[in-house]
């Protein structure tokens, strides 16, 4: 049984990197707390570099909690890139950096969990 969670666990591995998709921690029985569908035009000849600042929201609901989970899921299915620059998984605040291909869009679906 260890085996098999082992082998999906490196082929979902493989699906994320392959894909331009980033997950980070978990989502499993965690509140969705932010959601935004990004978008920025193409540069021509140019690669589009952007970055996402979210902060959890001092609301009682998520008093004392830190983001679980982060997804960014690539729209475009390309070899566009969204990696954590600060904060993340234990922390109250996340910095994502997103890149596209060169001349090429950035279109990412987000989902942060706490």
């Amino acid at each position: 049984m260890m085996k098999l969670q082992i082998v999906v666990l490196l082929l979902a591995a493989a699906v994320i990197v392959e894909c331009g998709h980033t997950f980070v921690g978990t989502s499993v029985n965690r509140p969705l707390v932010y959601h935004h569908d990004v978008q920025y035009s193409s540069k021509m000849f140019r690669k589009r570099v952007e970055n996402l600042h979210f902060s959890l929201p001092h609301v009682p609901s998520i008093f004392g909690r830190s983001i679980q989970g982060i997804l960014a899921f690539d729209k475009t299915y390309s070899t566009a890139s969204a990696n954590i620059t600060q904060g993340g998984i234990g922390y109250n605040f996340v910095n994502l950096r997103m890149k596209s291909e060169r001349g090429s869009k950035i279109h990412y679906d987000v989902y942060i969990f706490a």
